[in-house]
């Protein structure tokens, strides 16, 4: 695993988190979604709701869960200096290597998320929605580096466009790979993997 093990109060919030979100998707699926209401969601999760709000806004985030965003931090500085390792396929894979950190999923949530999605046109629509703003901030993350090199703008966009969802197809390959993994591995390790294979496809190194 890449990163450190989490504390115990760690493993608390996150083990609170996904029962929220098992709670609801659950309900969801057995009793419909209109019969998804925090109330309900707080007693199946043995959470009050304010607890529950301590962790989503309302119904619909506990349904559709979290998405990533890029760390506006040192991690986010570093990249768009040109770090950390001075490659920009090789350094948007550790970029989203962190912002997937906090990412809390289960693999048996995966399922069911799409299972309600699918029956519920205005959360895909919603899921749809934050997946575009997130590559917005992969484009503009992307276009801050970048732009001291193509100072014609068109061509700035449309480079920033394209690395954004290279990225973004590696980033959904990681998932695949660890939705359908056996055993003990983790999402991280997943990303890590995918964007050493996008180097090596880039490179002709494959073998």
């Amino acid at each position: 695993m890449s990163d450190a093990e989490p504390g115990l109060r760690e493993r608390k919030r996150r083990a609170t988190r996904l029962a929220i979100q098992q709670a609801a998707l659950r309900i969801a699926i057995e009793d419909g979604l209109q019969a998804v209401t925090v109330d309900e969601i707080s007693r199946r999760a043995d959470v009050s709701p304010r607890t529950f709000f301590n962790y989503f806004p309302n119904k619909e985030g506990a349904l559709l869960g979290d998405d990533p965003t890029l760390p506006d931090d040192d991690a986010r500085a570093a990249f768009v200096a040109g770090g950390p390792k001075g490659d920009l396929l090789a350094d948007l894979g550790t970029l989203l290597v962190n912002a997937t950190r906090e990412l809390v999923e289960e693999r048996g949530l995966i399922a069911e998320r799409q299972q309600v999605l699918r029956a519920a046109p205005e959360l895909f629509s919603r899921r749809m929605e934050s997946m575009k703003e997130f590559q917005a901030e992969v484009e503009r993350a992307v276009g801050e580096r970048i732009a001291g090199q193509l100072p014609d703008p068109v061509a700035l966009r449309r480079h920033a466009r394209l690395a954004a969802l290279v990225a973004l197809a590696a980033l959904r390959h990681a998932w695949w790979e660890w939705s359908d993994a056996a055993g003990d591995t983790h999402l991280v390790d997943e990303l890590e993997r995918s964007f050493a294979e996008l180097d090596a496809l880039v490179s002709r190194s494959l073998v």
